[in-house]
């Protein structure tokens, strides 16, 4: 064989020399999204969110959903990254490149702890460290790295992964204690964010496909069962937590009312075929990446992206079945891709997202390993050095793609306007340009972009509560109510307009509807205090003795006394 090839063999096979690699790997790939702004999620999840800039709230880190101390709602339940948040604020606040070398940290650690845990259960170091590899490395990734917030899916992973690690290590060599270290990462993978419940299932898979490999079926899945009774209890009570005290916004049904998407299960499976063939390109040609994909469903199997997802499908199920015996791994390895689609695929909970690149966060191992083994299995060795180089030249093709993409996430106006290019028609993209126009000091262009996410939904309360925050800015005060005014017509909880518009009217001295703005906005407000004290000096000002007196009694009565 080739000296080079050789050299390389060696080197992978040490351990430490291993690690440091993928460690380069990750740090090279995606140190040049350090000085990328903080927006898209980042807005809601950190910048505004006053729960994690505050350590008093840090009960509600348990009780609440994640994005409250932003006062919104929303379907998810991830205390661990709230508190991972929380250190980061106070030790560096907005200090972008802080935020992303958290990010980065926590993605190259999975990664790691990827190879670690492959390295012990497929003992084949190779094999391990391809598959760590691509999974730092491979372009889809980027959506999970880039921006601050979407750190919940490395976290999860980092936590999934060194239990899988331990869990492992206790089965291989005996050793009990190791076993209670894997349990009690469970917990914390599922307190960083929903789709830690995976890891039973991948601890399943390796149990049945690997650990009892030699047992027959009966004795392998009573053994797989014996194994993990310990983490399907936890992964029970943790659904049974998020159907009841957790439920904050209908978890299993993020729509939260009946539409023929929820109700249709033919049409849910068809667009989970539909997403399917885009994962399979994103997959090995990752060239058209973009995190917002307008995907009309289509309830016709035989349109050519349905079609094709479904082949796909029957080519995965026929994979598994047709290796189950004689090879395994390459059922272990099909069957991870499909677990880990599972939670996001719309066939048992219904999300508000049908596809993502970062859907493909842990699934693209599967599909890798896969592959590999395919290629360790039917390459014979005197051409294991092309195949080498090969892959050598895909790895770094994936990881020069990985880098350029981070400069799409550069800046917030760059990154929604060529954005729009591809979704047009999505409301969120065009509110979110229109707000850093107004940021950067180009009302002229976030009025105009404001007017066209209301002309493409007039009854969403954002755009319009956003346009009058524009007209306030600008002197434009009856322009500016009109909109605040329509806001909270269209969402009486949009707690966001009632503040600006009370203000607006006082400038006016209009006391009698700045009163009835902020007796409506005591109803929803967290700071009920301030509500109060604001109309005590609203009734002082119309000479209102009466009222003066009944918002003190409130206030009193609010505060104990």
């Amino acid at each position: 064989m080739a000296p080079w090839f050789q050299h390389i063999r060696r080197l992978i096979q040490k351990p430490s020399a291993a690690i440091l690699i993928l460690i380069l790997a990750g740090v090279i790939v995606y140190v040049n999204c350090l000085p990328n702004e903080m927006f898209w999620d980042d807005d809601d999840f950190i910048l505004k969110n006053q729960y994690i800039q505050d350590w008093k709230f840090w009960p509600h880190f348990f009780t609440d959903n994640l994005i409250a101390g932003a006062h919104l709602v929303s379907n998810y339940w991830r205390p661990l990254l709230q508190i991972i948040f929380a250190i980061e604020w106070h030790l560096w606040a907005d200090w972008v490149p802080g935020w992303h070398a958290v990010s980065i940290f926590f993605h190259t650690l999975a990664g790691v702890m990827l190879f670690k845990a492959f390295d012990v259960l497929l003992t084949h170091r190779t094999l391990a460290f391809l598959c760590a590899m691509i999974f730092i490395i491979h372009p889809v990734q980027t959506e999970s790295v880039v921006y601050p917030n979407s750190m919940g899916d490395a976290l999860a992973v980092s936590c999934m992964f060194t239990s899988l690690y331990y869990y492992t290590r206790a089965k291989r060599n005996r050793q009990r204690r190791w076993w209670w270290v894997s349990l009690a990462l469970y917990p914390l993978a599922l307190m960083s964010k929903e789709t830690g419940i995976l890891l039973v299932g991948y601890l399943a898979l390796a149990e049945f496909f690997i650990l009892q490999a030699a047992a027959p079926f009966f004795l392998k899945a009573w053994r797989t069962l014996k194994g993990l009774w310990a983490f399907i209890g936890i992964a029970g009570s943790y659904l049974i937590l998020r159907a009841t005290v957790l439920n904050f916004s209908n978890s299993f049904n993020f729509y939260n009312e009946s539409t023929s998407f929820t109700a249709n299960t033919g049409l849910r499976l068809a667009s989970f075929f539909q997403t399917l063939t885009t994962y399979t390109g994103l997959l090995f040609i990752p060239h058209d990446l973009r995190v917002e994909r307008v995907i009309q469903p289509s309830a016709n199997f035989l349109t050519p992206d349905v079609f094709f997802g479904g082949a796909v499908f029957t080519a995965l199920v026929y994979g598994i079945i047709r290796s189950w015996t004689k090879q395994p791994l390459i059922s272990f390895a099909l069957l991870w891709f499909l677990i880990s689609i599972l939670p996001t695929s719309n066939l048992i909970v219904v999300i508000n997202a049908i596809l993502y690149e970062h859907f493909l966060y842990t699934a693209l191992i599967g599909a890798w390993l896969a592959i590999f083994l395919t290629l360790k299995n039917q390459i014979p060795v005197k051409n294991k050095p092309i195949a080498a180089s090969i892959l050598i030249l895909i790895l770094v093709i994936f990881a020069g793609r990985s880098l350029w993409r981070t400069f799409d996430w550069r800046t917030a106006v760059n990154f929604y306007e060529q954005l729009l290019l591809t979704a047009p028609h999505s409301y969120r993209v065009i509110n979110n340009l229109g707000m850093e126009y107004a940021e950067h000091a180009q009302p002229e262009k976030a009025e105009t972009t404001y007017k066209m996410a209301i002309a493409l939904d007039p009854s969403n309360a954002v755009a319009f509560h956003n346009l009058g925050n524009l007209y306030k800015g600008a002197g434009r005060r009856e322009e500016g109510i009109a909109y605040f005014e329509k806001a909270i017509a269209l969402q009486r909880n949009f707690i966001f307009s009632y503040t600006s518009l009370a203000q607006l009217y006082l400038d006016k001295n209009d006391y009698a509807n700045a009163r009835r703005i902020m007796e409506q906005y005591f109803d929803y407000a967290n700071e009920r205090d301030y509500t109060l004290n604001v109309l005590i000096e609203i009734a002082r000002r119309q000479n209102d003795l009466a009222g003066v007196q009944h918002y003190t009694q409130a206030l009193l009565k609010l505060r104990g006394q």
